[in-house]
């Protein structure tokens, strides 16, 4: 081979190489396709709707958010209808300190204790990360006090190969959307039931891991009633759901925030 040609194709797998890794995507995009496994795929359905035949749930239970060894603790009250629409108040000492509802189109906050007026803002689905310090979404919240799981779409499923950092006894599912789209991760025992759930960004670093420390039984359903949500920063919220009603009739109306509440 002449110099020149040698040079073309060193340019040329040079150039191919930084496609792939700047933009992440065609070359990864055939990697998730050949990795694809319908069976996985099906699972990872039918994980994903787990619960989804719970239409509004209604309960109370706590909050408590860490960040470098401080700890706030709040009561929750809320009433949810998934995916979208939800109504809670964080309760301090017994009084209420500020409501937070979103109908799917508009999320609003009020102040009991006057530290603002009424907040409205056209937002569907907005990252709660300036309330709650992670970047969760109102709509990962909303699935969770609806006892659901709160995994995205997805279009490729496949059984992650290397060892289980964590824990090796738990077997994990890899989902993928795009390739220019983060990945989910699923954790299951040996009962395929979910242990934790990760979101990544498009390079593969984590975002937030959720895992269901604890759950309850409500009829023949099963309930993650402890939930763990923490970030790369080891900031932290739990999720400790106390008492849960499902399927109630709820007005419309209540996922709307007015100057009269």
């Amino acid at each position: 081979m002449s110099k020149s040609n040698l040079k073309l194709t060193l340019l040329s797998a040079l150039f191919t190489v930084f496609f792939c890794l700047s933009f992440f995507t065609g070359c990864a995009s055939l990697n998730f396709k050949a990795m694809h496994n319908i069976k996985v795929y099906d699972l990872a359905k039918q994980i994903s709707n787990t619960n989804k035949e719970i239409k509004t749930s209604k309960g109370l239970g706590w909050l408590k958010i860490t960040e470098n060894h401080t700890e706030i603790v709040f009561k929750i009250a809320w009433i949810t209808e998934p995916p979208d629409k939800i109504r809670a108040t964080l309760i301090s000492g017994g009084l209420p300190v500020e409501t937070i509802a979103s109908n799917g189109e508009k999320i609003a906050f009020f102040s009991h204790t006057g530290k603002h007026k009424l907040k409205t803002y056209n937002i569907k689905n907005p990252s709660l990360e300036d309330i709650i310090l992670i970047p969760v979404r109102i709509r990962d919240i909303i699935a969770l006090l609806s006892g659901q799981i709160p995994i995205k779409d997805f279009k490729y499923a496949f059984i992650d190969n290397q060892i289980n950092q964590i824990d090796n006894s738990l077997e994990t599912i890899i989902l993928k959307n795009s390739a220019d789209k983060g990945i989910q991760k699923l954790y299951l025992d040996s009962e395929k039931q979910v242990k934790k759930y990760m979101l990544t960004d498009w390079k593969a670093d984590p975002l937030y891991n959720i895992v269901f420390l604890d759950s309850i039984k409500i009829d023949s359903l099963t309930i993650p009633s402890k939930i763990l949500i923490q970030d790369n920063l080891n900031r932290k919220v739990t999720l400790e759901i106390s008492k849960f009603h499902k399927n109630l009739s709820l007005k419309k109306s209540l996922f709307t925030l007015t100057d009269k509440r």
